[in-house]
């Protein structure tokens, strides 16, 4: 409305949500998954998690940012590199409220990861801009649901 005075529809990208469901086994980790490029700010979160030992974070991806994103891991990082969706489905259906979040830092127009991991069940601590607004409940928001673990 604002650059183009119209009204328009937003059509969202599709997300296979009948792909994911609530898992049962439950892990000790946070998870990231994503294409290893500069803009998703894989580097970042890495390197957030080699200032907290105590948590255990896990990477699925690659790209052209690996070796950079490699050489920042400490041994609480596991980066297993590219996975089959299964593994991805299985990581990210592993989740535990209070202990295992995923984690998405980059600013994208929609972010499918988000809505599949919140498929999963699975809580997201996302960069608060771009498509994340739309999909990820803030904490302390009217209506948010809370997991005790």
């Amino acid at each position: 409305m604002k650059s183009y005075r119209r009204e328009a529809a937003v059509i969202a990208p599709p997300v296979d949500v009948q792909a994911f469901e609530v898992g049962n086994k439950k892990g000790d980790f946070y998870l990231t998954a994503s294409r290893i490029v500069l803009y998703k700010r894989i580097n970042m979160i890495v390197e957030a998690f080699a200032s907290m030992p105590d948590r255990k974070l896990v990477v699925i991806g690659d790209g052209p940012q690996m070796d950079p994103v490699r050489s920042k891991a400490t041994p609480n990082v596991s980066i297993l590199g590219y996975q089959s969706f299964e593994v991805l489905k299985d990581h990210m259906q592993r989740a535990k409220c209070q202990r295992v979040w995923f984690v998405y830092a980059a600013e994208e127009d929609f972010g499918i990861t988000i809505v599949e991991a919140q498929v999963c069940g699975t809580p997201v601590i996302a960069y608060g801009k771009g498509g994340a607004l739309e999909f990820v409940v803030p904490l302390g928001s009217p209506g948010q649901r809370v997991c005790i673990s």
